[in-house]
């Protein structure tokens, strides 16, 4: 039943990812050298909702973010949704590119300066069109669940029009990656 990974390690990745958007907003100023976000991480209600983040702007009022790292898309041209998580033999849950609480879900391409972010309820029309157009599906687990995630190509991703891209400035990217020689 597909790849095994290690918690701990897959956890320390996903923390390097929420880290690089935190700190990419947190650095974003105005012409004044005023604070243009506020960036707090999410209370644990939040959590479990999906948001690693909330975050204010005068401009977006308030918002939730959630971030996903991906170590394997820059080479496999894919984004992995998750759409479902299976904990032991009975237990199904909805995968987080299903859930549509978090406003934006970030998924950065790891460990380029490529992050793609999108409104879940916006990217959740096609993930029901991809599903039923010849699904890729892979399936992941660790030592507490499994999960099953929906391949599709970042060019389909940005054909939809729902997703976009943000370029992570070196310097904030240089912060999060553990070998600099792997930046793209």
């Amino acid at each position: 039943m597909g790849t095994i990974h290690e918690f701990k390690d897959d956890y320390n990745i996903g923390k390097r990812g929420e880290d690089l958007i935190r700190d990419y907003y947190r650095s974003r100023r105005t012409t004044e050298g005023k604070d243009i976000y506020i960036v707090r991480p999410a209370q644990a209600w939040e959590q479990q909702q999906g948001a690693d983040f909330f975050v204010v702007n005068h401009e977006l009022g308030t918002k939730y973010f959630e971030v996903k790292t991906d170590t394997q898309s820059r080479d496999t041209g894919n984004v992995a949704l998750e759409i479902q998580i299976v904990y032991g033999d009975t237990k199904y849950g909805i995968g987080c590119a299903m859930k549509t609480f978090p406003d934006y879900l970030f998924y950065w391409i790891y460990p380029t300066s490529e992050v793609l972010y999108w409104n879940p309820q916006k990217i959740n029309p096609f993930i029901i069109d991809w599903l039923q157009d010849n699904p890729r599906i892979v399936e992941t687990k660790n030592k507490n669940f499994f999960s099953r995630s929906l391949l599709v190509s970042v060019d389909a991703m940005k054909a939809t029009g729902v997703v976009q891209t943000l370029e992570v400035p070196l310097d904030i990217l240089q912060q999060h990656i553990v070998d600099r020689e792997e930046i793209a």
